[in-house]
């Protein structure tokens, strides 16, 4: 396997238990177990969430009809990044709140477009939304 080439928490300007939230969502993100979930939620707060098996960035945490669904950050505050979604303002708000001019709906964001974007976002400081959705 080819060693990881990602950003230092420093230089990503988070926390490393938050660098490592995301580096797990990613891999979870790129291996194929959250099952990208259009449907409709039940907003819910943590404390009532069950394992995270989909993925929509349509909401941070929701109660689905078959299972727990979670956004990029979402996921990755669940996974021990606690705080992360309060980052706003720099690099992480582009990669938590893709452009809408960019990527159309959120909802039909892909598991392995997020993916795409986290990666860039990881290796560079930059989600690069354009290309995720172009890949």
């Amino acid at each position: 396997m080819l060693a990881q080439n990602f950003k230092t928490a420093e230089d990503l300007d988070i926390t490393e238990p938050q660098k490592d939230a995301l580096i797990k969502t990613l891999v979870l993100l790129e291996t194929g177990k959250l099952v990208h979930d259009r449907g409709h939620f039940q907003a819910a707060e943590r404390e009532e969430m069950g394992t995270i098996n989909r993925f929509s960035m349509r909401l941070v945490f929701a109660k689905g009809d078959c299972g727990t669904v979670g956004c990029i950050c979402g996921i990755a505050e669940t996974l021990g990044g606690e705080g992360i979604g309060t980052r706003y303002g720099h690099a992480l708000d582009n990669l938590f709140c893709p452009p809408s001019k960019i990527v159309g709906n959120w909802a039909n964001i892909t598991p392995a477009q997020a993916a795409t974007a986290l990666r860039s976002y990881l290796t560079t400081g930059d989600a690069r939304w354009d290309l995720a959705v172009t890949s």
